[in-house]
């Protein structure tokens, strides 16, 4: 019997230009460093992971197709006010309107559709048509569209501290090489399907608990301990019971996830002297106990991006449930990137499966 690689593990199915993922805690895109890009401004950076030139902004092109037209619109608001956003948009992206003018090729497309992702998210937590403003920056443009907030909005608008948390929170999650959710996408972009199936499918991947979606579960659970004695605890009885913390651990990193340091600094930063600082002591209270027991039981596990930064986005104003919405109007330009590279030379996927049932006989099964 063949040995089989479950989850793929280890399995080498393609090269990529786009980013690396080493297991000594370092990230990068297109061969930059995550410490250097995350200065920049969110719509630099997508333009680097799509296009893999470093200097160009896609700011101008998201700005032009950061709107919804009324149709789109009529589309969100027709869906049930408490439907996952993670569900609305594995079903609205692949009917977003294709972009203008026509000719644009399918990373045009990508883009475009990409660009639309915030303002769906808007209008659903909303519940009402939005209008982005074209003249903002990407960041700007989201949070003043969701609402305002006492403690992120100003009368000139978002405060400036929540825009440069969510420019850095967007660029973390943009990319992340041949993750679940790419995969999918890259699978489906084989198929040469359009670019809009491989962006939903790559959604769809993200939206479950094993992948995107730890964020809201980790907030869910620091709602409900509520305090650092009864977050140690919750720790020692989940690993006790050879249990899963949400937020804790990755399939490719020994060392913490370069990506949580900088989302704990500014969940820290954001949560000082707000109400959000009890759930951010409770957080690192979980983080530090899973920590010194890891260390203990001799196992390289620490904290993922998603851990610290789901209160990152309860601060900006998002409720729990969309915060994987969040991730994935960041990864959506990654499946962009990725379904162009395929391009460059595809194959479909068609990997091997061995069957181990028996053989049976179908007319003495039904007799019998």
């Amino acid at each position: 019997m063949p040995d089989v690689a479950k989850g793929l593990a280890g399995v080498v199915v393609e090269n990529t230009e786009i980013s690396d993922v080493s297991a000594d805690g370092r990230l990068s895109y297109r061969g930059y460093d995550i410490a250097d890009l995350v200065t920049r401004p969110f719509a630099e950076v997508a333009a680097l992971v799509v296009s893999g030139h470093p200097g160009t902004s896609l700011e101008t092109v998201l700005a032009q197709s950061a709107n919804l037209t009324a149709a789109e619109t009529a589309l969100v608001l027709s869906a049930d006010a408490g439907l996952h956003p993670m569900q609305l948009l594995e079903g609205v992206v692949p009917l977003l309107s294709r972009a203008e003018p026509l000719g644009f090729d399918e990373g045009d497309q990508g883009i475009h559709v990409a660009a639309k992702l915030p303002a769906v998210v808007a209008t659903h937590l909303q519940r009402r048509a939005v209008e982005l403003d074209p003249d903002s920056d990407y960041a700007t443009r989201f949070l003043a569209a969701i609402g305002p907030s006492t403690e992120r909005t100003t009368e000139a608008g978002p405060d400036a501290r929540h825009v440069e948390a969510f420019n850095v929170a967007q660029i973390l999650q943009l990319e992340h090489s041949f993750n679940a959710g790419t995969f999918a996408a890259r699978v489906v972009a084989s198929t040469l399907a359009p670019v809009e199936a491989a962006i939903a499918s790559g959604i769809a991947a993200l939206s479950g608990s094993l992948h995107g979606g730890a964020d809201e579960a980790v907030l869910n659970i620091a709602d409900t301990l509520g305090s650092v004695k009864a977050a140690q605890a919750y720790v020692d009885q989940t690993l006790a019971e050879n249990g899963k913390i949400p937020g804790m651990g990755h399939r490719e990193y020994r060392v913490r996830d370069p990506r949580a340091h900088y989302l704990q600094d500014w969940a820290e930063r954001l949560s000082a002297g707000t109400e959000h600082e009890r759930t951010f002591g409770v957080l690192r209270a979980i983080d530090e106990r899973f920590s010194e027991q890891m260390q203990v039981r001799g196992k390289p596990l620490h904290a993922n991006v998603e851990f610290y930064k789901g209160l990152v986005y309860r601060v900006l104003g998002l409720p729990n449930h969309f915060f994987t919405s969040g991730f994935a109007m960041a990864r959506a330009f990654g499946y962009v990137a990725h379904f162009l590279e395929s391009r460059e030379d595809n194959r479909i996927y068609r990997p091997a499966a061995h069957y181990v049932g028996p053989m049976r006989s179908y007319s003495e099964a039904i007799a019998n």
